[in-house]
């Protein structure tokens, strides 16, 4: 009988592909050889996994070893765009730059269940496939099961589950949820028996959900639908322009757009549903709704149909923006403030009369009795003599309880605070001192507050009640680490794994990600995260790719911040290096110096790169999204020192004369970089700085990718113009994409796109698929126009 024997690799490391090795056959000595040689390959292999350590020091050679890239080679493979659309993260995570801010939990009100809400792309469908998954807290630190609750995938730009609320039976879940093809609607679901109902049918998508403890009032808000404005009326006499935008007077219709929502309640033992009139607008999909405890009431945020001069008063710059300049009538106004909705009556009015300070996100709990509501983040009216109180009002937003239905207002405290809850037994006003961020298990520092008679004080934590406190359920996940949903014990730190959302990572060569550290021109201390490329030689200089608008240390990027035009593993798998780079300092924002100070840091970068010894800077890229489309296009046309191979730019503001005049939104953040509007002698500074009156002054090659109607019209002179100049230009529409994309062939299009832009233009490399034979050749034509050879650029 011949010996047989099995090596298993999976406990050696989660690094090493698990794998079991059988030999079989020795009296054969090739096969022997050929075995026996297997087999100490992959000892050797868990060996390297188990002790393998980078260390990413600024100005060393961070590189695996040689013999770590061979043994990746064979063990792994590269990664690839789809990886990165198929990635399975949070759903509802915060979209600034995709940070979670470590919220992942939504516990039953009794602590003993929660749910969580994943999402990954399926390019086979061109759908986001989201699941709710329910965990019992007291087996969390007993390798708990998830349940599945329930699976849904949706065709459009909005989520398949979202707005989730728990009842006060704790069974019994509200969500909006969408089928491919049909709009979102308001579901409930029973944790107990699975038995999923569908509560509405309305014609158009509901966006957002608020609801009473006992559900019996439901509050949401659906999009308005699209009206034709090629009327009778407007054939017979034209149509006069009052607020409407140049996309509705193109598109030939109104209302239905994406942020345009009616507000309604559901009542369910009435059976009916009415429609809300409010004082303001609904403009986003961040606002909070928030319904009291007996369903009598509601708190939402809108924007006003006008905005009170008086507000400039207040010490916040974007408030002064925004404000200065009056709105068109019926216009965004850039600014929420609160109202108050009887549910009964369906009436409404101003809360308070004061601004929400920008960039905020505050927080409201109620009273067990309904009677009053707390708010964070609330800036104080000015009408009052004490000059002191009056200026610091001024300076200072505060969290202030709102007595219902009076709208008399009590100070709780002018702190940084954020509103956990307000305890039914205690009394207790829980909050977060300062910005919440939990990552790895980091805690914020609380602050408790309880009432007595009128006055608000600060009280010494609660003791605790027999309940155990409920665990801190998070994304476990750094720059080298997926994310992995984990709880810990806030009392012990004991940490449990909940689940590896990516197990299929473990067979990807994922790039090393290094934080760097490095000082621009005025010595000041930078930071940005640079992605190595997996096969990386010690002395080989290779092009770089940067990405721009966001670097966060603790987040893993298989993009980079947002998933609109970024692509930074791909691309290192393609032999690149990738640097994730910071936005300019705040202090620099809506003033002539920003865009210089974004160009002195990449510059500053590149620099750092190049002494190093890590890249040639001939053959640098440079990918812009949003705001740092002008950044980028300010750098090619103004920057001594640094000229590019290729560049990406995505759906963005780039401070020209054109976006200024296609709508007056703009007017507010142009004005102030160029000191005024483009007239009489502040026309000469528009001239000029503004990139766009300088793009004879561009040889990189761009792609251009514009992102639904507002899109195209706000970046079409960008390539007329570059046309026109006989510059390679390309332009690519994604006619129903939003911002930030969501559905899956719109990254494809958009990462992919960028991924073959680069390796054209930089490396000279092209794609073999058949498929893509007319693009290179429209490459090849646009190459032409740089008077090149076929050689990559910086290689000539």
């Amino acid at each position: 009988m011949e010996p047989s024997l099995e090596f298993d690799m999976s406990e050696a490391s989660h690094s090493a592909k698990t794998e079991s090795v059988r030999l079989t056959s020795w009296a054969d000595p090739r096969i022997r050889l050929r075995q026996v040689t297997r087999c100490l390959l992959l000892i050797g292999c868990a060996y390297l996994a188990m002790n393998r350590s980078v260390a990413f020091c600024s100005g060393q050679d961070s590189s695996p070893s040689a013999a770590q890239r061979s043994t990746e080679r064979l063990t792994k493979r590269r990664v690839t765009v789809a990886d990165s659309i198929g990635m399975t993260s949070l759903a509802d995570q915060y979209a600034d730059g995709g940070s979670s801010k470590g919220i992942a939990a939504k516990f039953s009100p009794d602590g003993r269940h929660f749910v969580v809400i994943l999402k990954k792309g399926n390019l086979e469908t061109n759908t986001n496939e989201y699941s709710l998954v329910l965990f019992q807290t007291a087996e969390v630190f007993q390798s708990p099961e998830p349940r599945v609750l329930v699976s849904l995938a949706s065709s459009s730009n909005l989520p398949a589950i979202s707005n989730v609320r728990w009842l006060d039976d704790n069974d019994t879940i509200l969500f909006l949820g969408e089928h491919p093809g049909e709009q979102t609607q308001l579901y409930s679901l029973k944790c107990s028996t699975s038995e999923l109902k569908k509560l509405t049918n309305s014609a158009t998508a509901l966006t957002l959900l608020a609801a009473s403890a006992d559900g019996e009032e439901i509050v949401y808000t659906a999009k308005d639908p699209a009206s034709t404005s090629l009327t009778e009326s407007a054939r017979r006499k034209g149509i006069v322009v009052t607020n409407e935008l140049v996309t509705q007077l193109v598109r030939g219709s109104y209302g239905g757009t994406e942020y345009s929502d009616s507000l309604f309640i559901q009542r369910s033992r009435e059976g009916g549903t009415v429609r809300v009139a409010i004082k303001g607008k609904l403009g986003s999909r961040d606002t909070k709704i928030s319904v009291s405890p007996d369903g009598a009431h509601l708190l939402l945020q809108t924007q006003p149909a006008q905005v009170d001069p008086a507000w400039t008063e207040y010490e916040d710059r974007y408030l002064k923006l925004f404000a200065n300049r009056p709105a068109l009538k019926g216009a965004d106004t850039s600014i929420q403030q609160y109202e108050l909705v009887d549910t009964l009556t369906g009436t409404s009015q101003v809360l308070i009369g004061t601004p929400i300070p920008d960039d905020r996100y505050p927080e409201v709990a109620w009273s067990p009795d309904s009677k009053s509501v707390t708010v964070s983040d609330v800036y104080l009216p000015l009408n009052v003599e004490d000059p002191v109180e009056r200026s610091l009002r001024k300076a200072h937003f505060f969290m202030v309880e709102f007595k219902i239905p009076s709208r008399e207002f009590v100070k709780i405290s002018q702190a940084d605070l954020r509103i956990i809850n307000w305890d039914r037994s205690t009394g207790v006003l829980t909050c977060d001192v300062g910005e919440l961020d939990s990552f790895a298990g980091k805690t914020s520092p609380k602050a408790y507050f309880r009432k007595d008679g009128e006055t608000w004080s600060k009280v010494s934590a609660p003791e605790q009640t027999a309940a155990l406190p409920l665990p801190n359920v998070f994304l476990d996940e750094g720059m080298n680490k997926p994310p992995h949903l984990v709880a810990v014990d806030l009392p012990t730190g004991r940490k449990s794994l909940l689940m590896d959302l990516n197990p299929q990572f473990q067979n990807l060569a994922l790039a090393r990600v290094e934080e760097i550290t490095w000082k621009d021109a005025h010595r000041s201390d930078l930071k940005g995260g640079l992605y190595w490329p997996p096969d990386y030689v010690v002395g080989k200089k290779y092009p770089l790719v940067i990405q721009t608008h966001s670097w966060h240390p603790d987040r893993f990027w298989m993009d980079g911040p947002f998933t609109t035009a970024f692509c930074a593993q791909a691309l290192a798998s393609k032999g690149f290096f990738v640097v994730q780079l910071p936005d300019p300092d705040d202090k620099f924002e809506v003033t002539r110096d920003e865009a210089p100070a974004a160009m002195a840091l990449y510059e500053s970068a590149i620099g750092y790169l190049d002494r190093r010894g890590l890249i040639d800077r001939n053959r640098v890229g440079i990918t812009a999204f949003s705001r740092t489309y002008w950044y980028v296009t300010y750098m090619l046309t103004h920057s001594k020192h640094q000229r590019f191979a290729a560049a990406a730019l995505a759906d963005g503001v780039d401070f020209s004369y054109f976006q200024y005049m296609l709508s007056a939104d703009f007017a507010s953040e142009f004005e102030p970089v160029y000191g005024g509007p483009p007239y009489k002698k502040k026309m000469s500074r528009w001239l000029k700085e503004s990139p766009a009156f300088l793009m004879d002054k561009i040889d990189t090659p761009l792609r251009i990718q514009t992102l639904g109607l507002d899109s195209v019209l706000g970046d079409w002179h960008w390539y007329t113009g570059l046309s026109l100049l006989g510059k390679p230009v390309e332009l690519v529409s994604i006619p129903d994409g939003i911002h930030i994309l969501e559905k899956p062939w719109e990254r494809l299009i958009s990462q992919q796109g960028n991924l073959e832009w680069f390796c054209f233009w930089i490396k000279g490399e092209e794609d073999p698929d058949p498929a893509k034979a007319e693009q290179y050749e429209r490459w090849r034509e646009l190459r032409k126009l740089q008077g090149r050879t076929t050689s990559p650029a910086g290689t000539h």
